[in-house]
């Protein structure tokens, strides 16, 4: 009897081992990752209000029948903006006339924003997801690259 109960100390004692082993090798291996998707959460922050009173606003105005000949279906009409960036009248092509967030086509006289890396946007619908994330909605990428070109849209808008 005292065998059977030295052999079950003996296994005990070697299972607790192995399972504190594998529990150390878990951490190491798991903590980093880990880290790294807590770091990503808590990074992202919205915009300020002054960060979005910078954004060009424009009007958008339905093309006539004579203007869609040409291939447009609206148009962005700048609208007084604060904005440091050019705010120019855009032509907009029938699949670009519609906002990638609501996926709703743009009606004619509502407001919209573009974004730096030229992305549009309804006013009301880019203003709620910049405040939640300061990042262009259509790619979301890496926080430490800037938009300096203005040529992409991978980083955030505002830092």
């Amino acid at each position: 009897m005292a065998v059977i109960f030295l052999a079950f100390d003996v296994f005990f004692a070697i299972f607790c081992v192995v399972l504190a082993c594998l529990i150390g090798i878990a951490l190491c291996c798991c903590l980093p990752c880990i880290i790294a998707i807590l770091y990503a959460v808590a990074g992202q922050e919205g915009a300020s209000e002054a960060d979005l009173s910078m954004l060009p606003k424009y009007r958008f105005r339905l093309l006539n029948n004579e203007e869609k000949d040409s291939g447009g279906a609206g148009s962005m009409v700048p609208i007084e903006t604060t904005s440091a960036y050019l705010a120019n009248e855009r032509v907009l092509l029938p699949e670009d006339a519609e906002c990638c967030i609501c996926l709703c086509t743009y009606e004619d006289g509502v407001e919209l924003h573009t974004l730096p890396c030229n992305h549009h946007f309804h006013s009301s619908c880019i203003v709620k997801w910049l405040k939640m994330n300061a990042t262009c909605p259509l790619y979301i990428q890496d926080k430490n690259t800037n938009l300096l070109g203005f040529d992409n849209c991978f980083a955030y808008l505002f830092m």
